[in-house]
């Protein structure tokens, strides 16, 4: 068994990640966060939310500012998209799964903090508050 993981380690070790991969990676969390932050703006959020929305809102202008700065192209984009299909598969499925689980909880009752709520959690308040039924 010993030798089995030793080999495994060796295994992982040995493996290179691109040399382009953090900046991918980087440039989709940037993606997601003005993603989140356009649903946001969509939305009417809820009333006790202000301060959380604030700081979303900030986050995903941030976001935005530093995309226009790269610039990001439909070519980067895809180039991107290339790097991260092997590095985290099943992303999106994770994210929505993720959602579902956190609008079930809004609408189970389930209080928002004003001061301290994540973008993802004020995206679920957004949802349930909107009748969608997903879950």
């Amino acid at each position: 068994m010993r030798r089995f993981l030793d080999t495994r380690l060796a295994r992982i070790a040995k493996t290179e990640v691109p040399r382009d991969l953090p900046e991918a990676r980087h440039h989709s969390l940037l993606r997601a966060r003005v993603a989140v932050c356009a649903l946001l703006r969509e939305r009417s959020t809820p009333p006790d939310a202000d301060q959380a929305l604030a700081g979303a809102l900030q986050l995903g202008d941030a976001a935005a500012a530093e995309l226009g700065d790269i610039p990001d192209t439909p070519e980067l984009r895809k180039t991107d998209a290339a790097l991260l299909a092997r590095d985290h598969a099943g992303a999106e499925e994770t994210f929505e799964t993720r959602l579902w689980q956190l609008v079930r909880q809004r609408l189970a009752g389930r209080e928002l903090d004003p001061a301290n709520a994540s973008p993802a959690q004020l995206l679920a308040a957004c949802v349930a508050e909107s009748g969608l039924t997903r879950c």
